[in-house]
């Protein structure tokens, strides 16, 4: 707007000089007006110029702070462990199977800062370390599946063995029975006089979207092999169906009898004990699981510290030293008092989320197979990597895209050992690539099995019919070249060949089960059918030979690679992405939630994301176990 108006203001200057050229008064006028019209346009660019410079600055020296913290945080400097010092282990939120330690990603995005592995290791290293006289842990509502805090109640235990206290307090947060189910393990357990304590059962609930589907008109057209697998009833149905409500009451037994079993031994108490108080006492006050003999004092957070020092034989007058989790893994192994050789390495190599053809994504918790490929094929081709442990903690996906995974296992099978450790999921397709190692390692609450495949079609036709008033007409060489346009149902022709391909997957993967366990295939076959079995359970059955950690994977394969204890380093591949390429991906995501906002709303994105994955593998053979089985 100003450029025209100065333009304009030139041109009648010029008009002016042409027509009135002997008249001073005019020209002087025009001349100052347009020296005036310059004048401001001049500042007003040098302000916005100058209030620019100042923002990128301002900019740069922030960003150039954030980074050059990053990069003081990325030294090799240890942080100081002092002699007599408590490691503090803050127990809270999500806990991932594998984060990024990118000192960038801590400084600028935050999140998960340690893993399961890391609070594992931790408690290694400060049962030999002398600097650490006792662990303090700190429950604040830690969101993690059943196996992996077995791994890690496994953990404490033998940290205790070291003869070194260990507490814990849940402060004024809610203790609830996975954050007790850990707590218990410690010497003395305290809460806050006022604090809530969940102790009142277990439940697992599903989501089902029949309903949805109704009220939008879409038809959902299912063909699956195996009368257990129940991947696809939230599409069929409102409710449980017999079969799964058989299995997930089994699974859902299973781990209540081994959490209420673990915490009546620590504390002392008998297995029917606990059950009584869940089932008539419902507790759900620190008061009242302190009257129930639960808890050992009803203590704020300071009366707490005062209790360890006191404990520790440290005076009133002097500090507690503490150390946290986050800079504690930091310390080397080599400080801490344990010793690793150089003669060889065992890679972890991570199979984490749903499977799909392609790249990985951790914010949407998916494996790809191209990543997971290269990754696998790396620790291969490593002359240093004497053994592969495979850790599995997946529900399953795309059949082809197992496959193509179980290629590559199959493949470093033959030239290293190979051996899988399954965490929390191994199911479905995550069983299907486990079949390729030489041996199968399961934590007791690993849900694994469900061997069984299923296809599904979505037809979105009579909505955009009836709701849109959008209807399609096509040409076609031939009757079932748009089987999968999704505007239409199948015809019985069309459903048969989907039956037959589902049926022809599922034959394929109840062969490489019974080829690579040594079972009967009609024996795979009754144990299968997309049922869900726990890794005690498929221990029984022949699916796996060892139950176990992923501690207890990793020796196995050492020693199947002749390494002994001390010998080896460990590798965990592939490497997670660094804040810049998750700062890409997050930004992706955002755009694509502003784009379609149902999946911003809180509790939806997980099932938009199931959703999503079930749509992109329409008319595609999947195995797969349900979205998320979260006992709670």
């Amino acid at each position: 707007m100003r450029f025209q108006l100065t333009k304009n203001l030139l041109h009648t200057y010029a008009s002016v000089l042409r027509n009135h050229a002997a008249s001073g008064a005019y020209f002087c006028l025009w001349s100052v007006l347009i020296y005036q019209t310059l004048h401001m346009r001049f500042f007003s660019t040098l302000l916005a110029s100058t209030i620019g410079s100042l923002v990128a600055l301002v900019l740069v020296v922030f960003f150039g702070f954030l980074i050059l913290t990053a990069i003081v945080a990325s030294t090799d400097i240890e942080p100081s462990v002092q002699p007599g010092s408590v490691l503090v282990m803050n127990l809270s939120g999500p806990l991932p199977e594998y984060v990024s330690h990118d000192p960038v990603r801590a400084v600028l995005w935050g999140g998960a800062s340690v893993d399961s592995y890391d609070i594992k290791h931790a408690l290694k290293k400060a049962a030999v370390d002398k600097r650490i006289d006792a662990i303090w842990l700190q429950m604040r509502g830690m969101r993690a599946s059943w196996g992996t805090l077995q791994e890690i109640r496994e953990a404490l235990v033998a940290f205790k063995k070291s003869g070194k206290p260990l507490y814990a307090s849940s402060g004024e947060y809610m203790m609830a029975e996975r954050d007790y189910f850990l707590a218990s393990v410690a010497d003395s357990v305290f809460a806050s006089p006022e604090a809530f304590f969940e102790f009142n059962g277990l439940y697992l609930e599903v989501l089902y979207y029949k309903g949805l589907l109704d009220a939008l008109e879409i038809d959902a057209e299912i063909v699956r092999a195996g009368e257990y697998k129940a991947a696809v009833e939230p599409y069929l149905r409102k409710d449980m169906s017999e079969e799964n409500k058989e299995q997930l009451s089994a699974i859902l037994e299973s781990t209540n009898s081994m959490m209420t079993g673990a915490i009546a031994d620590s504390r002392g108490r008998t297995h029917t004990e606990l059950e009584k108080l869940a089932r008539e006492a419902a507790m759900l006050t620190a008061a009242d699981a302190y009257e129930a003999g639960l808890l050992d004092s009803l203590l704020f957070e300071d009366e707490v510290v005062a209790v360890i020092k006191q404990r520790l034989g440290i005076g009133g007058d002097d500090s507690l030293h503490r150390i946290r989790l986050r800079s504690y893994i930091q310390t080397s192994d080599a400080k801490a008092g344990l010793s690793y050789g150089n003669d060889g390495q065992i890679a972890i190599v991570y199979a984490v989320g749903t499977i799909v053809s392609g790249t990985s994504d951790a914010g949407r918790n998916v494996i790809g197979s191209s990543t997971f490929n290269k990754a696998i094929r790396e620790a291969r081709d490593s002359d240093r990597v004497k053994a592969v442990v495979l850790r599995i903690n997946s529900p399953g996906g795309s059949a082809t895209a197992s496959d193509a995974m179980w290629r590559e296992i199959s493949l470093t099978a033959e030239e290293k050992p190979v051996v899988v450790s399954m965490g929390d999921l191994a199911a479905s397709g995550g069983y299907w690539i486990a079949t390729a190692a030489d041996t199968i390692v399961a934590d007791p609450q690993t849900l694994t099995g469900s061997i069984g495949v299923f296809g599904v079609m979505f037809s979105i036709g009579r909505t955009l019919d009836t709701k849109l008033g959008i209807t399609a007409d096509r040409v076609r060489t031939s009757s079932y070249a748009d089987m999968f346009s999704g505007m239409r149902m199948l015809e019985p022709q069309e459903r048969a060949l989907l039956t037959a391909a589902v049926r022809s997957t599922y034959s394929q993967f109840v062969d490489k089960v019974a080829d690579s366990r040594g079972l009967d295939a009609t024996f795979v076959d009754e144990i299968g059918q997309g049922r869900i079995w726990t890794g005690q359970q498929a221990l029984d059955l022949g699916l796996v030979d060892i139950i176990g950690s992923l501690d207890t994977a990793v020796g196995v394969a050492a020693e199947m690679a002749g390494l002994e204890e001390g010998q080896y380093r460990v590798r965990r591949m592939p490497r997670p992405k660094t804040f810049l390429e998750e700062f890409e991906d997050a930004l992706l995501a955002r755009v694509s939630r502003v784009l379609n906002p149902v999946g911003a709303i809180p509790g939806v994105h997980q099932h938009k994301d199931f959703l999503e994955t079930t749509v992109t593998m329409q008319g595609a053979a999947q195995a797969r176990m349900e979205m998320e089985l979260s006992i709670q």
